[in-house]
């Protein structure tokens, strides 16, 4: 019944297929799962940019600046509220689908004009429940689906036109910006240019401007302001690659077996029993393309999330509809279609409650901080990793990501880093420094004012 009801070319459909992924992700509502690493950064982020602070100059963090800013303006208008964060994923999950069935349906992709592509790349974006987070990555891989509508235009040839190409660097420089990482799409999106289509010098320049100009204005911004030198070391030089990840290789593949098993089955059945024109053929192999370019950023980026493969939604999506849609028995395609989303949406919810060995999740979620009981509802540095203090407390001064902040600590003879810390403390004074290595004790011996205002206690200093 689902596959001939959302097979039919009806843009109507679309509201069976919200409903189809209301329902299937009600229980994440009604039971959620709480606050992860990430959530509870964000919303840190959040408040502090909202406090008055300047993204880099007055905020040490390497976050890209549309995801920063973006994080203020959530907690802005609805606190620490994971619910309404949920709500919004959710929305933008169900656009990203619709956006991608229509994308195909205009491009003609398919032999069929159908809304089937929109419901699995919804049932995807809920193989596990961290993806409904609102994180950069769900924000950015919607410009990326963006620069995928005009790479599909770019290739065929009766619409080549400048502009086409221009609009595809900015969307990828734009997605840059809320994920660093997504810049991996630019080379992998020239070299799909160079394969399948006419590109000349012009064309490429053209593609490169287009993703140079959103960081240039994020430059020019900086420069006016006299801040440039904080966005090149905390935003460009900060950002790391072949981080640690999150979540093992192994359970990110049990966590995935369902696509990964659909996957290689469109693969052999579009081999088998596909008839496409040449146009709808490049397109396939653009498809494939994309997913290998997808793997390559995971790889080499790193912090490995099952949130952070949001970007193997379109091309996954395009090869099960496409399996789905050439199964020529009907009650088989039926059959497939319902294993495929009662089985991704039962290891969803399995895995939610960790009644799936392989797949470990602790690393998604921030360690209970010691001082959790002793300290509340404080203004807080931590000269340290210690994200779970924040979760009843509020940052205070400069010092967010503690990668890019440690040297003003760990080097407090160089005289710029003593001014710093004393403008940061100024500005905003915290109420409690945890300091487990006695960093602050040699930064008080360059400032005597600092160590007036506080009294140790351990590792924390109090403001008296």
């Amino acid at each position: 019944m689902l596959l001939r009801l959302f097979r039919v070319n009806d843009p109507y459909r679309l509201l069976g297929i919200f409903a189809v992924l209301v329902a299937a992700s009600l229980w994440f509502f009604i039971d959620p799962v709480g606050l992860t690493l990430n959530e509870l950064k964000s919303i840190v982020l959040g408040e502090s940019l909202n406090d008055g602070k300047s993204l880099y100059a007055e905020l040490f963090t390497s976050t890209p600046p549309l995801a920063g800013w973006f994080s203020g303006w959530i907690e802005f208008v609805f606190g620490r509220s994971l619910t309404a964060r949920h709500v919004i994923s959710l929305v933008i999950i169900f656009f990203q689908g619709s956006f991608f069935a229509i994308l195909l349906i205009n491009n003609k992709a398919q032999n069929e004009n159908t809304y089937l592509p929109a419901l699995i790349f919804g049932i995807l974006c809920l193989f596990s429940f961290d993806m409904l987070s609102l994180s950069g990555e769900l924000l950015a891989s919607t410009f990326l689906l963006f620069a995928l509508n005009n790479l599909f235009k770019e290739i065929e040839f009766r619409i080549q036109q400048d502009s086409t190409l221009l609009n595809l660097g900015i969307y990828l420089g734009i997605a840059s910006l809320f994920v660093f990482s997504y810049a991996v799409f630019l080379p992998g999106t020239l070299v799909i240019l160079i394969i399948f289509t006419r590109t000349t010098i012009r064309k490429i320049l053209l593609l490169l401007f287009g993703f140079v100009l959103p960081h240039f204005l994020l430059m020019t911004f900086y420069f006016t302001k006299g801040d440039f030198n904080f966005l090149w070391n905390n935003f460009y030089s900060g950002n790391e690659w072949l981080v640690d990840n999150s979540i093992s290789l192994w359970a990110m593949v049990c966590l995935s077996a369902i696509p990964i098993v659909y996957f290689l089955l469109s693969l052999v059945m579009v081999n088998r029993e596909a008839r496409l024109t040449k146009y709808q053929s490049q397109l396939l192999q653009v498809m494939f393309l994309w997913l290998g370019i997808a793997i390559s950023e995971i790889a080499l980026a790193g912090k490995m999330t099952p949130a952070r493969v949001v970007t193997f939604a379109p091309p996954l999506a395009y090869f099960t509809s496409h399996y789905l849609l050439l199964i020529r028995r009907k009650w088989i395609g039926e059959l497939m279609l319902w294993i495929f989303i009662g089985g991704i949406v039962s290891s969803s919810y399995l895995t939610r409650y960790g009644k799936i060995a392989s797949i470990n999740y602790s690393g998604l979620f921030f360690k209970e901080s010691s001082y959790a009981n002793r300290i509340k509802d404080k203004k807080v540095l931590v000269l340290g990793v210690d994200w779970g203090l924040y979760q009843e407390n509020k940052l205070a001064s400069y010092f967010y990501d503690w990668s890019l902040s440690k040297e003003y600590f760990e080097n407090p003879d160089y005289f710029e880093n003593v001014v710093l810390v004393e403008q940061s403390f100024s500005e905003d004074t915290p109420e409690v420094i945890v300091d487990k290595n006695n960093l602050m004790g040699k930064v008080m011996l360059q400032n005597p004012g600092l160590k007036q205002k506080y009294t140790r206690n351990g590792d924390l200093y109090i403001l008296k």
